[in-house]
C-alpha cells in the first residue's frame, strides 16, 4: 500500500505538520478500507512523534555560506572529472575501430588469397606451355585464311541424316 497516490500524500503531509481532524479522520476511514496499510501508517506517525520530540538544533551564521561552498567546490570536481573523463572519445568509437579493422583485415586477406591463387594458376600454365617444346611457329598462322578457303568443307553424310529422319 505503500505505492497508493493518496496513502503517500497522507505520509507526506504528516512529515511537514500534523494532521487536522478532518485529515485525520479521511485517514482512519481509508485505514479502515486498507487494513494493511495500518502497520506502515502506524510506524510512520511514531517516527515523526519521534523526530517532533528532538530538540532543535542551532545552526551556524555561516551554515549557508558553508553549503554554497561545499555546492561550488562539488560542482568544480565534477568538471574536472567531466573534463577528464568526458573527453575519451576511444570508449565509444574503440569498438567500432575495432570491427573495422577486423573487417579491413579479412578483406585484405582475402584479396591477397585471390592474387596468391591467380599467380599460382598463371605459373602452372606457364609450365605446361614452356615443357611443350613442338609448337609451330606464329609465321604459319599469317595465310590461314588463305588456306583454310582452299580446303573445302565435308560433304554432308547422307545416311547419317536419313537415320536422324
Amino acid at each position: 500500500m505503500m505505492n497508493d497516490p493518496l496513502f503517500q500524500q497522507w505520509r507526506e503531509l504528516s512529515w511537514r505538520r500534523k494532521l487536522t481532524a478532518a485529515e485525520d479522520a479521511e485517514v482512519r476511514a481509508w485505514l479502515a478500507v486498507h487494513p494493511e496499510a495500518q502497520p506502515d501508517w502506524e510506524a510512520e506517525t511514531a517516527l515523526n512523534d519521534a523526530l517532533g520530540r528532538l530538540p532543535e538544533v542551532p545552526v551556524a551564521t555561516n551554515f549557508t555560506a558553508r553549503v554554497l561552498q561545499a555546492v561550488e567546490l562539488d560542482r568544480a570536481a565534477s568538471a574536472r572529472e567531466r573534463k577528464w573523463l568526458g573527453w575519451q572519445p576511444w570508449k565509444r568509437w574503440l569498438p567500432r575501430m575495432a570491427l573495422a579493422a577486423i573487417v579491413l583485415g579479412a578483406g585484405l586477406f582475402s584479396h591477397h588469397e585471390v592474387v596468391a591463387n591467380r599467380r599460382a594458376k598463371l605459373v602452372r600454365s606457364v609450365e605446361v606451355v614452356s615443357k611443350v617444346s613442338s609448337l609451330p611457329s606464329p609465321a604459319i598462322l599469317e595465310d590461314f585464311d588463305a588456306i583454310q578457303r582452299l580446303t573445302p568443307p565435308p560433304a554432308a553424310d547422307e545416311q547419317l541424316l536419313s537415320l536422324l529422319q
